[in-house]
């Protein structure tokens, strides 16, 4: 509901606070002396509680009242003060509805026209006026924008009018007076239409022909979201969000399926901000900044972006000041994300695994003659190569050397069994993520001027202790009406972000045995003698038991002590990042419907990251007792580490545009065209990233060592045998700088507002080709079709069509992929080892037909609405074929290679979209709204030529080898046979076992599969189909809303155990081979002579068709309420508006896989399980000053 229409309805109406019945008989005492009417109608609702309709234009019309009323009823009171006005009432229950005299109802009807006036959201419109055209015939809606009025033949022309809205015409007929119409009132040409909005043109979206969601300002912030990419799902039909499994990174976005093979292009939609392409990510844009987003789906939307925007293209539009004066808007949220639930990982308990790990030793000493003999493969001193070692194995070891007694051993074993490392993980490591974040901001209209400034500071606390976040951002925009004819936008953004985080060595509840502790029971810590994790910087690996026995008591030797808590507070990642971007855009008036702009945006953005490992921590200690001698002297400088990186980007577009809008024809209105012609530049520039290392550093003192060659390259001779070198820095460096140049124009022709027609045309240019010039002039291109049906007369008689807009695109997308050029690349190297000489090693073979990805999409769609806007939404059909995909292809040899990436791939995407909305029930008080978007996408590979030798490429890496005629990312599994003995068994192509058994049903051949006929498709990865469904109930200043999001028909493997594992984490350790049960072999139950057939059984049984799994599932993925303060409540506070929300996001999930599996964060292809997405807690406060 606009800004206007809210003032106008709050000046009208006065709640009412008896019922009628007592109202009715009541009397009442005034005294007024030239009181102004709209005074004297203030006192008079205040008195009774009667609610007053009518147009506010009537009070210009009014005269001052003066009158004297003692004890009398509201009949007689309404008669004394309208005697002297010219307007009469009409009481109807408790509202009393005004009208002027002239439009009192003529009599002679001969039947009734009823319904309901609405606005184009289906909200009610109260105050309404209803007339026959030509007559004095007349009557206002009521409070829910209901009318009756008497009218008769030939007189039947209604016309139906309020402030601010164009005015509707209705021929009615006899048989209606058995109906209930519903008339919507659109807004006139001065109000805020919704507007088609492309980066390039703002078009009316009935002039539109292209598929686009549009997010309003509303549905963005009606929820508390913790980015953009939260707030767009669930909105967006065919928009789907994937979740990072390792919760590292952002979520990813997928529209209309994928359109590359291209890892480097990648699925996430072209962004852009007020009109301009931009390299900031969805999640790095503060959301209380935007005003709207618009999603473009097909080419009519978004071609007019080339060679970008094949993945689809999200505009955003940033706000600006509302209204006059100053305005000022405080939010501040709170996050609180609680721990993942690793009872959902299903590990096995630590006495499970203490019985597991036993029986692998004793499965392993059995192959040789005593304890010493298998030990001595772990490596000792002498030996050089060391081997890790569980504690398990060395108490053992100690065990059989006599160190220790059977019962020591038992009893530390009881005492073990006790233990849980996990637990101590979660509960010393891990903590409840916290998430503050507050937003100001301020604004300012004037007749001349609109500025909007925003101050944004976001810090939390990550899952992990010593992990944490601090960000800052600003974001002005400012637009200067110069000249009449002339106006000036300027801007800028910028983020500043200091982060700070722990490697990602120890993010892992299993970074230590399940036996080992953290802390005691008194919540001392606990110091492990030796964990399973070297230095990490230099050429040293894992040490093992033996090696803490043999440096006991050497002075030459620190510590190899290690706690979780200890370790994490060492070498935090700190990390300082800087976005800025820049703006601006120069309008000119030229003419009647002719303006010309120029912009102009420049990005810069900066990281630097310093990591400073102290020398006491533990990576240091481990490093500089690698580099101790057999003199006992270690070359290792004193001090810490100290490592720093700094890169940076660049980035500028520049363009210049003219526009074209003007209606011709009857009244301007019968021809539209709107037209733009535009010249772009673009440049991305990344330098060179700069590195520096420096060992022996003092934080105090700022001093250094620096650092020896011999100890980067030829290392040291070390205690333990064997050299150890410090890993040097790259010694590569990388400059990358690209332009692009581009032509373009676009243009819509709407013939009576009902016909509609667009075209468009982009040349894109690019230092990426080179060679062949019809190669670097590939336009694309769009052009579509749009009938504005609902607007023809033989189908304004039915009443319960609002709107039906049939569309018809074509046109071609295109993407970019970086990595690639038309130009032979090769690098210098020298002949170290013969000749001593310099010499040139081509790395890439030249490309003189590469070209742009082309992607051509023909979209079907219609927008609907019906019932009195009540019930709305749009259906789209879809189908994209994607062409010259750069991939892999096998090339004849005598060109100089054997494969090369080239222009020879092809995908299709067909696909179904369908949204909607529906106000089921709506009163002054109550509001039952209910959104749901459904889509449906197939995917096939039409072209590829990369054909593979080894059959298990398809199977473990879908995404990068696939086979034409099946899905892009097609799951593909051997045909499982059966089991005998505890032993499975695959088919090959003929459906023969690869398994050969003796009479025992021990395996005594088993052969490899690798033929491709062999391999079954059982699904896909990507979902087939993906939705949600909202829900929202108000009840006054009250609100409760709940969104479900649903994705599937893809499939997932189950989380398996390899069979030739030994460090099992799982239940499967439990659930193993038994006679007669129908678990598999595990690495224990096969005997050593069996080992290469576990390990090919192994890889057929993970990859079987029977782990495969049923990926659908459902979420609640918020659940939240809300609160606003009552406007007479609010400016008691001397506010404008106050909101407060409280949310719940991911509540509950079902999974058709089950087994606590959650698809969302599950590694579907490999089978790996991963934490469930956790619940959070959101609390929010939105105050407007």
């Amino acid at each position: 509901m606009n800004v206007k229409r809210r003032i106008l309805m709050i000046l009208m109406a006065f709640f009412v606070t008896y019922s009628s019945a007592n109202a009715q008989s009541a009397t009442y005492t005034f005294s007024f002396k030239n009181a102004s009417l709209d005074k004297v109608i203030e006192e008079i609702a205040r008195q009774s509680g009667y609610e007053f309709i009518f147009d506010a234009s009537y009070l210009q019309k009014s005269s001052p009242t003066t009158l004297e009323i003692k004890s009398a009823n509201i009949d007689e009171v309404l008669k004394a003060v309208f005697k002297t006005q010219n307007f009469s009432y009409e009481i109807s229950r408790k509202t009393i509805i005004l009208k002027p005299v002239s439009d009192q109802q003529i009599e002679g009807a001969s039947y009734q026209v009823k319904g309901r006036v609405i606005d184009s959201t289906g909200v009610s419109i109260p105050g309404a006026v209803v007339r026959v055209k030509g007559q004095r015939i007349g009557v206002q809606t009521d409070p829910n924008g209901n009318f009756v009025l008497t009218v008769k033949e030939p007189d039947n022309t209604l016309l139906f009018n309020y402030v601010g809205y164009q005015e509707q015409e209705y021929t009615a007929v006899p048989s209606v007076a058995s109906t209930s119409i519903s008339i919507v009132l659109k807004p006139n040409t001065s109000m805020l239409q919704e507007v088609f909005v492309n980066g390039f043109q703002k078009i009316s979206k009935e002039r539109s022909t292209g598929s686009y969601t549009n997010v309003n300002n509303e549905d963005l912030n009606r929820n508390l979201n913790v980015d953009l990419i939260s707030a767009l799902e669930g909105k967006v039909a065919g928009l789907i969000t994937t979740k990072n499994p390792t919760g590292k990174s952002a979520d990813k976005l997928l529209l209309r399926g994928i359109s590359t093979y291209s890892p480097t292009v990648g699925t996430q939609p072209l962004l852009v901000i007020d009109g301009l392409p931009t390299e900031y990510a969805l999640d790095e844009v503060n959301p209380y900044d935007i005003e709207s987003i618009t999603v473009l789906k097909d080419a009519a939307a978004s071609s007019i972006y080339g060679a970008r925007s094949a993945n689809g293209v999200i505009i955003m539009t940033t706000k600006q000041a509302k209204g006059k004066g100053v305005k000022i808007n405080l939010n501040a949220d709170l996050f609180i994300t609680g721990k993942p639930d690793v009872n959902k990982m299903h590990y096995a308990s630590t006495s499970d695994l203490i019985d597991w790990e036993t029986a692998v030793y004793k499965k392993t000493l059995s192959n040789f003659s005593n304890v010493e003999s298998m030990f001595a493969g772990y490596g000792t001193l002498a030996s050089g190569t060391l081997k890790y070692y569980s504690p398990l194995y060395q108490l053992y070891r100690s065990q059989a050397s006599g160190a220790l007694t059977t019962e020591q051993v038992n009893s530390t074993l009881d005492q073990w069994r006790q233990n849980d490392y996990v637990k101590d993980y979660t509960e010393n490591v891990w903590q409840n993520e916290v998430r503050q974040r507050y937003n100001l901001s301020l604004s300012s209209n004037t007749d001349n001027s609109n500025t909007y400034l925003s101050l944004n500071y976001d810090q939390g606390k990550g899952r992990i202790i010593n992990n944490m976040n601090r960000a800052f951002n600003l974001n002005m925009k400012s637009t200067f009406k110069i000249k009449s004819w002339l106006s000036a936008t300027v801007g800028l953004n910028g983020k500043y972000a200091n982060d700070e985080s722990t490697g990602i060595d120890y993010d892992n509840v299993f970074l230590q045995e399940r036996y080992a502790r953290i802390v005691d029971a008194e919540g001392n810590k606990v110091i492990s003698d030796y964990v399973n994790l070297s230095d990490g910087f230099s050429s040293s690996s894992a040490i093992n038991g033996s090696v803490i026995n043999a440096v006991a008591g050497n002075a030459a030797f620190k510590s190899f002590g290690f706690n979780i808590v200890d370790a994490l507070a060492d070498g935090l990642d700190k990390q300082k990042y800087l976005n800025l971007r820049a703006f601006s855009n120069l309008e000119a008036k030229i003419y009647k419907g002719l303006t010309f702009n120029t912009q102009v945006q420049y990005e810069t953005s900066s990281t630097k990251l310093d990591r400073y490992n102290a020398a006491d921590g533990y990576r240091m200690r481990y490093m500089s007792n690698m580099f101790v001698d057999k003199s006992m002297v270690s070359h290792l400088p004193v001090g810490g580490r100290y490592y720093q990186l700094d890169k940076s980007s660049n980035n500028y577009t520049f363009r210049n545009q003219l526009n074209f809008n003007r209606g011709f024809g009857k009244d301007d209105n019968e021809h539209y065209i709107a037209a733009i012609a535009g010249f772009e530049m673009r440049q991305t520039f990344s330098p060179v990233i700069n590195e520096s290392l420096h060992l022996g550093y003092d934080p105090q003192t700022i001093q250094f060592v620096n650092l020896d060659d011999d100890l980067l390259v030829n290392g040291i001779a070390s205690y333990f045998n064997g050299n150890r070198t410090v890993g040097r820095l790259g010694t590569s460096q990388t400059e990358t700088k690209h332009r692009y140049t581009s032509r373009y124009a676009n243009m819509s022709y709407t013939f009576q507002g009902k016909y509609n027609a667009t075209a468009s045309v982009r040349m894109d240019n690019s230092d990426l080709f080179g060679v062949d010039y019809k190669d670097k002039n590939r336009p694309f291109w769009s052009a579509g079709l749009a009938w504005n049906a609902s607007s023809e007369d033989f189908l304004k008689t039915l009443s319960w069509l609002n709107t039906l807009k049939v569309r018809a695109t074509y046109g071609t997308n295109g993407n970019v992929d970086q990595s690639t050029t038309s130009f032979i690349v090769a690098s210098r190297k020298k002949d170290a080892l013969l000749t001593n000489l310099n010499y040139w090693n081509i790395t890439t073979m030249p490309n003189p037909t590469l070209r742009w990805e082309t992607t051509a999409t023909t979209n079907f769609g219609i927008d609907y609405a019906v019932f009195g806007n009540r019930l709305r939404g749009s259906i789209d059909v879809y189908n994209r074929k994607s062409t010259d995909l750069l991939n892999t292809t096998k090339l004849d040899p005598t060109v100089g290679t054997l494969s090369q990436v080239v222009n020879s791939g092809s995908l299709r995407n067909r696909g179904f979209e369908f949204s909607a909305s529906g106000d089921w029930f709506k009163t002054k008080d109550w509001t039952l709204t209910t959104s749901a978007t459904f889509a449906m996408n197939k995917n096939e590979v039409v072209k590829v030529n990369n054909p593979q030798t080894s059959i298990g490429v398809y199977v473990t890496a879908p995404n990068t080898f696939f086979i034409a005629g099946d899905a892009f990312n097609s799951l593909y599994a051997y045909r499982y046979g059966g089991m005998v003995n505890g032993y499975p068994y695959f088919l090959d192509e003929n459906g023969n076992p690869n398994v050969t058994f003796d009479a025992a049903g021990t395996p005594t051949a088993v052969k490899q599969i690798n033929n491709l006929n062999a391999l079954v498709k059982v699904g896909q990865l990507d979902p087939k189909y993906s939705g949600s469904l909202s829900q929202r109930i108000s009840y006054q200043d009250f609100e409760l809303s709940a969104m479900f999001v649903f994705s599937g028909g893809n499939k997932l493997r189950k989380d398996v155990s390899a069979l030739d594992a030994s460090d099992l984490k799982d239940l499967d350790v439990v659930n193993r081979w038994t006679e007669g049960s129908d678990f598999p072999r595990l690495f224990i139950d096969y005997a050593t002579s069996q080992n290469n057939n576990m390990q090919t059984l192994s890889t057929l049984w993970k990859y079987a068709d029977k782990q495969i799994l049923d990926a659908s599932y459902i979420k609640l993925r918020n659940i939240a309420v809300s609160y606003n303060l009552p406007r007479q409540w609010s400016k008691k506070l001397g506010l404008a508006a106050f909101k407060i929300t409280g949310q719940v996001n991911n509540l509950w999930y079902w999974s058709a896989a089950g087994d606590d599996i959650d698809p969302e964060t599950y590694s579907l292809n490999s089978g790996t399980r991963s934490y469930s997405v956790p619940k959070s807690f959101l609390l929010g406060l939105n105050v407007t000053f």
